[in-house]
């Protein structure tokens, strides 16, 4: 199976909290920062990897793409990390990541201020 691959964009979701939200496969993840939920989210995917191989499945292949809006938020986050490659020892379970970190939650909608 070839590796795995996964654009993430992480926002913060309120002033002590991050989310990680994965777009080709929608998984969610918290953490304290930014890296917290960043780390919890590749764990989870790695998990759900490991299983998906156990049992003959495609890797997360259970999981829809992210909503539109996340997508969105990931094509204008500022800042995008160079491709994270996560190598096992078993080459099916390599996970290849790409990163981009919001500066808001992209479900948040601003109110225009009436004047």
């Amino acid at each position: 199976m070839p590796c795995a691959s996964l654009r993430i964009v992480v926002f913060p979701e309120t002033p002590k909290t991050w989310t990680a939200r994965s777009l080709e496969h929608d998984l969610t993840a918290a953490g304290r920062t930014a890296d917290a939920a960043l780390e919890t989210l590749v764990r989870m995917a790695d998990a759900h990897i490991a299983y998906d191989i156990r049992h003959g499945h495609p890797p997360l292949s259970a999981f829809a793409s992210a909503p539109r809006l996340y997508w969105n938020a990931f094509v204008a986050a500022p800042k995008k990390s160079e491709p994270i490659e996560l190598n096992r020892a078993e080459p099916s379970r390599s996970l290849r990541c790409i990163v981009g970190v919001a500066t808001e939650n992209p479900a948040l909608r601003r109110i225009p201020r009436i004047a």
